[in-house]
C-alpha cells in the first residue's frame, strides 16, 4: 500500500474504536465516583485492623496471602463484575501501601498480581472488557479478514496465553518476589494517612451503584450505559454533589484518556 492508501485505511478504521474509547471514559468517571465514596478505605482499615492483631509469623503470612488473593479478585472483577479496568488501581492501591509496608510485601509482586488479574480475564471471559476484546475486536477482525470463526471458539484459542499468565503469576508469588522487602512506613503515612473519616452511607450507596452498573451492563449489553447508571446512583445518592459532577467526569476522562486513545488508534491499525 502507498502512504496515501495507508493513511486513508487508518483513518477509516478510527471510528471503530470510538465506542470502546467512550466506554473507557465513562468507566473512568465511575471509578472516580467510587473513590469518593470511601469504600476502598473501608477495605484498607479492615486489613490494618486484622494486621494489628497478628503477633506471629504464621498469622502475618496468612494476612499476606489474603491481601494478595483479594487484590487478584479485585483485578479480575474490574474486567467484568465491576468494569472499571485499570481505573481501580489509583483507587485501591494508595490506601493499602502502608499495609504492604507492614507486611514487607514486595511491590513488584503486587504489580504481577494486578497484571494477571487485569489481563487474563478478558482473554477468556466474554463479559465486560472481555466482551470488547474477544467479540468487538478479535472476533470482528477475524471475520473482516475472511475467517469463519464463532464466538464460542475464541476463548478456547486464548487458553494457552492465559495459562502462561497463570504460570508467570505462580513464579512471581512463590519464587521471584516471595522474600520480604523493606519500605518506609513513615514516608507512606505522610502522603497517605492510615485513618480517614468514612461516611458509611456513602459506602452503602457505592455498593448499590456497583450492583446497578453491573445490572445495567448485563441488561443493555453496553458498558457505557452501565457506567452511566452507576454514576447516576452516586449523584442522586448524594456521594457526588451536582456542582462536582463536571469535575468528577473530567477527572475520569483524564484518567482513562490514554487507554481510549490507544483503543482508537488500534482500531485504525486493524483496518
Amino acid at each position: 500500500m502507498s502512504l496515501t492508501d495507508t493513511v486513508a485505511a487508518f483513518e477509516s478504521g478510527l471510528g471503530g474504536g470510538a465506542t470502546t474509547a467512550l466506554s473507557y471514559a465513562m468507566l473512568g468517571t465511575f471509578a472516580v465516583a467510587i473513590s469518593r465514596s470511601g469504600i476502598t478505605d473501608v477495605l484498607a482499615q479492615k486489613v490494618i485492623k486484622r494486621l494489628s492483631g497478628t503477633e506471629n509469623a504464621a498469622a502475618a503470612t496468612g494476612v499476606k496471602y489474603s491481601v494478595i488473593s483479594i487484590l487478584a479478585l479485585l483485578a479480575i472483577s474490574s474486567q467484568n463484575a465491576i468494569p472499571v479496568h485499570i481505573a481501580f488501581i489509583p483507587i485501591v492501591i494508595p490506601p493499602l501501601l502502608h499495609v504492604f509496608a507492614k507486611l514487607k510485601l514486595d511491590r513488584r509482586l503486587i504489580a504481577c498480581v494486578l497484571t494477571f488479574g487485569l489481563v487474563t480475564p478478558y482473554m477468556l471471559l466474554p463479559v465486560g472488557f472481555g466482551g470488547i476484546f474477544l467479540n468487538n475486536i478479535l472476533l470482528k477482525n477475524l471475520h473482516d479478514n475472511g475467517l469463519d470463526v464463532t464466538a464460542a471458539q475464541v476463548p478456547y484459542a486464548m487458553i494457552i496465553p492465559a495459562a502462561g499468565m497463570l504460570f508467570g503469576l505462580l513464579v512471581a508469588v512463590f519464587f521471584s518476589y516471595r522474600k520480604p522487602r523493606e519500605y518506609s512506613v513513615e514516608k507512606i503515612l505522610a502522603n497517605e494517612p492510615e485513618h480517614k473519616t468514612i461516611n458509611m452511607r456513602h459506602v452503602y450507596i457505592a455498593i448499590v451503584a456497583i450492583v446497578a452498573a453491573l445490572g445495567a451492563q448485563i441488561y443493555s449489553g453496553s458498558m457505557i450505559i452501565g457506567g452511566l447508571m452507576g454514576f447516576m446512583v452516586f449523584t442522586f445518592g448524594g456521594v457526588i454533589k451536582w456542582k462536582e459532577t463536571h469535575d468528577v467526569f473530567t477527572k475520569g476522562v483524564h484518567m482513562m484518556a490514554m487507554i481510549g486513545f490507544i483503543m482508537i488508534a488500534a482500531a485504525g491499525f486493524a483496518r
